[in-house]
């Protein structure tokens, strides 16, 4: 059992760097979506997603977790966008 409890430990250590990232980069959106609102672009940009979207899974090195990581890929962008409209909504009042 010991051996699960080292593996749970590192995935709480993992996750808490993540998180920290996470919060870096929702800091970073907030720039973005400030541009945006100042020079009235839309908060979607087709193009842009699909090309992060390919450049971050081209730097998976295991083939395996390509199709997984691009769930985690959807996840950021949605919170990223949905943050982004908040913003733009919150704006508006």
């Amino acid at each position: 059992m010991s051996k699960l409890i080292e593996a749970r430990n590192k995935i709480d250590e993992i996750d808490t760097k993540i998180i920290a990232l996470f919060e870096e980069r929702m800091d970073v959106v907030k720039d973005v979506v400030a541009f945006k609102l100042e020079n009235n672009m839309p908060v979607f940009d087709a193009s842009r997603e699909a090309a992060m979207l390919e450049k971050n899974l081209g730097k998976i090195k295991n083939p395996e977790y390509k199709k997984y990581y691009e769930d985690v890929l959807a996840g950021y962008l949605k919170a990223s966008k949905d943050m982004q409209k908040d913003i733009v909504e919150e704006s508006k009042k």
